[in-house]
């Protein structure tokens, strides 16, 4: 007999809460009922709380396309993207774009944050040899099969616009936008660039602009004075074992959560996913085990957080559970643990 060999599980594509934070307050800002909207499609509200927090990627796409049909909002990305700019793929990054000397390492910067904390997206700056144009352009995270694109591209392409104008200022429009769409934009969009060319079924999104524009530095009196460093991002993992991890951490507190919870973020069966994690030398309990320890260990540094209240919180039965399952992670207890990151 032959050998059999099977294609292993990938790591489930997710998406950072910072991005999923501007579409849920801009819906709560128009009425729209935000945490049934998360109920709806699987996703947990309680995320909503750290922008560092991941979400699964396909819940994230149904909670757009869901919300934007219900609420009738077509152009729901363009509008969201149009009213956080650059701070639509991070609540700080227009301060760090204006740390940078110049609007291409600006860019750069911009680039780095969303290629590390959104999976499968792929930001850039393109620079041909011949002609005067640089392209800006975002890759989305999903292909043009997801009835999400059309909300996730013209919300990625108004981000891109967003960090150029910390450089140009709020007036600035791109000579050029690539579509990945054949789809005609709404009027709303229509209107706010009558002046620039679109073009329809390109391979990723885009923006167009003068090269020489690249040298510029932030505007003068908008330039950064905080003394804060900023935030470092490690990529997300690409495995199965840590992007489940990721993903339950936003969870922890919101259900009890099973393997068969697991399987359904991993899109596969129970027992599927049993294997899948035997043959990574480890067990769903291990990795749940390791998701609980990642929120208690930053809920353990609020100081008005008691030990028993971060048990509760994580569904543990009863401290003493808590605690031992804590001291197998971290090899000391959760008291000995907030002492020792007393600030």
């Amino acid at each position: 007999m032959g050998s059999y060999s099977r294609e292993k599980m990938g790591s489930i594509p997710l998406h950072r809460v910072a991005i999923l934070r501007p579409f849920s307050q801009f819906l709560f800002d128009v009425g729209a009922p935000v945490e049934r909207g998360f109920q709806r499609v699987g996703l947990p509200y309680g995320a909503l709380e750290s922008v560092d927090s991941y979400v699964p990627s396909q819940r994230f796409y149904a909670f757009l396309v869901d919300m934007a049909l219900r609420e009738g909002i077509e152009d729901l990305g363009f509008h969201v993207g149009q009213s956080y700019g650059a701070d639509s793929a991070d609540p700080h990054l227009t301060e760090l774009l204006r740390r940078s000397p110049t609007l291409y390492q600006g860019l750069l910067t911009g680039a780095d944050l969303a290629n590390k904390t959104v999976s499968h997206c792929r930001v850039g700056i393109w620079q041909p040899s011949h002609g005067g144009c640089a392209y800006f352009y975002h890759s989305p995270s999903c292909d043009l099969a997801n009835p999400a694109v059309q909300q996730i591209s013209w919300f990625g392409i108004m981000a891109l616009i967003g960090m150029v104008r910390v450089f140009t200022g709020p007036h600035w429009q791109p000579v050029e936008i690539g579509l990945m769409t054949r789809r005609e934009p709404c009027i709303s969009i229509l209107e706010q660039f009558r002046g620039t060319r679109l073009r329809h079924s390109q391979p990723y999104s885009y923006i167009a602009l003068d090269q020489a524009l690249l040298s510029l530095p932030p505007r003068a009196h908008e330039a950064a004075t905080s003394a804060v460093p900023p935030p470092t991002f490690e990529p997300l993992p690409n495995d199965l074992v840590n992007s489940l991890r990721q993903a339950l951490h936003a969870y922890i507190e919101e259900r009890n959560l099973s393997i068969e919870f697991a399987a359904e973020l991993c899109r596969t069966s129970k027992r599927s996913l049993q294997r899948e994690l035997e043959s990574m030398g480890t067990r769903f309990s291990e990795v749940l085990d390791h998701a609980r320890f990642d929120a208690s260990s930053r809920m353990l540094q609020d100081p008005d957080m008691k030990v028993l209240d971060v048990s509760r919180r994580l569904g543990y039965s009863d401290a003493t559970h808590f605690s031992r399952a804590f001291r197998r992670i971290a090899g000391v207890n959760p008291r000995d643990y907030r002492m020792a990151h007393r600030h």
